[in-house]
């Protein structure tokens, strides 16, 4: 049996992480330029959810690519799932989820930001805690809930 001596682990990345106060709607995730992760920001574009790219402004972000429920993957191992292109996924439009931090030291009601350009060892449309220049751009309602866990996992409020 596991014991924690300080802080149990945040959660699962791309996870709901409060149920009482989301929305969560579906959407075609599109082939050509597929949401490639659970817990990341997503934008729509002809009608298709696709991941944030390289260049993109923060007023694009239509919400966040999170797990399904209650289905789940019985071939990938925990947290490693990745969201099939062209078939309906979920995207959270409100509400709280646990997601991978990248860079930055998160911190409660600190700003959120989205890599748009790739740099430092850091992908487009990885979650950081601080703007890093014009690399990263401000997502508008979101904030951290409070400091990532020691696997780099913190909690988001988005457009709460």
């Amino acid at each position: 049996m596991v014991s924690y001596v300080t802080r149990i682990p945040a959660g699962v990345v791309g996870a709901v992480s409060r149920s009482d106060s989301l929305t969560i709607e579906p959407g075609q995730n599109d082939t050509v330029n597929p949401v490639t992760a659970y817990g990341t920001f997503v934008k729509t574009v002809s009608g298709k959810m696709q991941a944030v790219a390289s260049g993109d402004a923060a007023s694009v972000v239509t919400g966040v690519a999170t797990r399904p429920y209650p289905a789940q993957s019985t071939t990938n191992g925990l947290g490693a799932a990745t969201p099939p292109a062209g078939v309906v996924i979920d995207r959270l439009k409100r509400g709280y989820f646990h997601a991978a931090l990248a860079a930055g030291t998160a911190a409660k009601d600190g700003q959120v930001f989205v890599r748009v350009t790739a740099g430092s060892g850091r992908a487009v449309g990885a979650i950081e805690a601080a703007a890093d220049g014009g690399n990263c751009v401000a997502v508008v309602g979101a904030v951290f809930t409070g400091p990532a866990d020691a696997n780099g996992i913190t909690e988001i409020a988005f457009n709460i």
